[in-house]
């Protein structure tokens, strides 16, 4: 009794959620903080593509932009190759900058800037659609009632697709829903934005390049994205995903 009680109070308030949020309208500047999970269009090679290509990322779930709108999948990035330069041994690491300027939402559109959290590697982003560990989920067909481990580390427990994401200390970092996976809110302006963070396959606690060769390393400034490898080139591939962070919009 005391479960089947518990069970409606979660629907209850499932549904009381759903009712506050709704896909946005009109596009306008996002606050600093709103994070972008976003998936790499096409691949970038240091040395290779030219300064000046113009790329495109989209984002890979809902995106809280306030305590009661989100932007629905699928919102474009348009960005730019600002540097590729093969490597030459240890005395010039192979580099490639990009820059995202423009977040389009529909027929819509805004100048933004942003900086990268954390990037992974295609083969990384697959794995947090696995069953973790390769745990007894293996044999359930059911992908919604799935336990998956995010890239950084974050595990994700879910039941009927909603669940609660498990940071490494065992605490509820965030959840997971049918959308996306969120964190939780900050508790004050002062630490960010006071609504959910869309996480996309990262961990709350994801910094940094994952699935990348040994003594690469990414930075990150002023809206410019570098990563460096110390061989002679370094490559984002198409499939990569690389969590952001607004910055500036207007």
């Amino acid at each position: 009794m005391r479960a089947a009680l518990l069970l409606v109070c979660v629907f209850i308030f499932r549904v009381a959620i759903a009712q506050r949020e709704a896909a946005i309208s009109e596009l306008v500047g996002l606050s600093p903080g709103v994070t972008l999970p976003v998936q790499l269009g096409r691949s970038l090679r240091a040395g290779k593509v030219r300064v000046g290509t113009q790329i495109v990322a989209r984002t890979t779930q809902r995106v809280p932009v306030s305590e009661d709108a989100y932007l629905k999948a699928g919102a474009e990035l348009d960005g730019e190759v600002v540097a590729s330069i093969a490597g030459n041994n240890a005395s010039t690491p192979a580099t490639l900058s990009i820059r995202f300027t423009r977040l389009r939402y529909g027929k819509q559109s805004i100048p933004l800037k942003t900086k990268a959290i954390a990037i992974a590697n295609f083969m990384q982003v697959s794995y947090a659609f696995q069953p973790a560990d390769g745990g007894p989920d293996m044999g359930n067909f059911s992908e919604a009632n799935w336990t998956t481990k995010q890239v950084g580390g974050d595990t994700i427990v879910r039941t009927g697709w909603a669940g609660p994401v498990v940071g490494i200390g065992l605490g509820t970092v965030g959840r997971a829903d049918y959308y996306g996976v969120y964190s939780m809110p900050a508790a004050s302006p002062d630490d960010g934005p006071t609504f959910p963070r869309a996480l996309g396959v990262f961990s709350t606690t994801a910094s940094g390049l994952y699935g990348f060769g040994h003594g690469s390393a990414l930075q990150s400034a002023d809206g410019t994205i570098t990563v460096t490898g110390p061989g002679k080139s370094i490559e984002l591939r198409n499939g990569d995903n690389l969590l952001l962070e607004v910055i500036a919009s207007s």
